[in-house]
């Protein structure tokens, strides 16, 4: 299946993508659904020929990386493979699942992007369960997006105590996550993904001087663009950057 890049405008984030449970991205940034008739069992083993088939780093040699923000959207992970030079089938396929993960949220991070829109963030929500997308990644994959995440620090949390499930197969012992480096939106509790940044930037502007995030989300984020820093201290001025909640070592 085709994926579109046409909506990753920063209006548009998180640009949600409708994904079947189990598929891999491909060399050419297509997305191949995988074993669309078979039970969680039988994934493993579909993900596991579909990679040998791509002569990819087997799963035995990856990670699991639970995504939150834009590394859900496969085009996303495609765009930031070939900004590190990352090409063809067996460098770039990278195995999608459907996850679901108990003590972990997802909120907005106390930042603005470069392109102007504020980005998502996980946050610790003790008894929460939260549907999530997981990408099995190599060493070379993961190394690449580490370069392309400079207001995140890559989290490794055990899986036991989230109560991961995948959509395919068992959950490794540990799983990667990236928080952000700012903390995430909120005063008393974080603030919880709105499902637009239209959304986001309206009750944002209840909550601190409203001129930054007055108008059409287009505009805004626009605005913000032009300096992502200045979103960064409002937010810290008016008290809204509160810690994510998660350990560290």
């Amino acid at each position: 299946m085709p994926v579109d890049a046409s909506d990753l405008t920063p209006q548009a984030y998180p640009w949600p993508v409708e994904l079947p449970p189990l598929a891999l991205l491909q060399g050419d940034g297509t997305v191949r659904p995988l074993a669309p008739a078979a039970g969680p069992a039988d994934g493993p083993a579909a993900l596991d020929e579909a990679l040998a088939s791509a002569g990819a780093v087997p799963r035995s040699e990856r990670c699991l990386l639970l995504t939150v923000g834009s590394l859900a959207a496969p085009q996303v992970l495609a765009e930031r493979y070939e900004r590190a030079g990352l090409h063809g089938d067996a460098a770039v396929a990278t195995g999608l699942v459907a996850a679901s993960v108990t003590g972990l949220a997802v909120g907005h991070s106390a930042h603005a992007s470069r392109r102007g829109y504020v980005p998502a963030a996980p946050y610790a929500a003790p008894g929460v369960r939260t549907e999530l997308r997981a990408i099995w990644v190599s060493e070379e994959q993961l190394a690449a997006l580490d370069a392309t995440e400079p207001n995140y620090e890559r989290l490794t949390l055990p899986a036991a105590p989230l109560e991961l499930t995948l959509a395919a197969g068992e959950a490794p012992a540990e799983v990667e996550v990236y928080a952000s480096r700012h903390g995430v939106i909120g005063r008393l509790r974080p603030l919880p993904l709105h499902i637009s940044q239209q959304q986001l930037f309206e009750r944002l502007a209840v909550l601190v001087d409203p001129d930054p995030f007055e108008g059409p989300a287009d505009e805004v984020c626009a605005r913000l663009a032009a300096d992502p820093g200045d979103v960064r201290a409002l937010l810290a001025s008016h008290g809204l950057d509160i810690p994510d909640g998660l350990p560290r070592s």
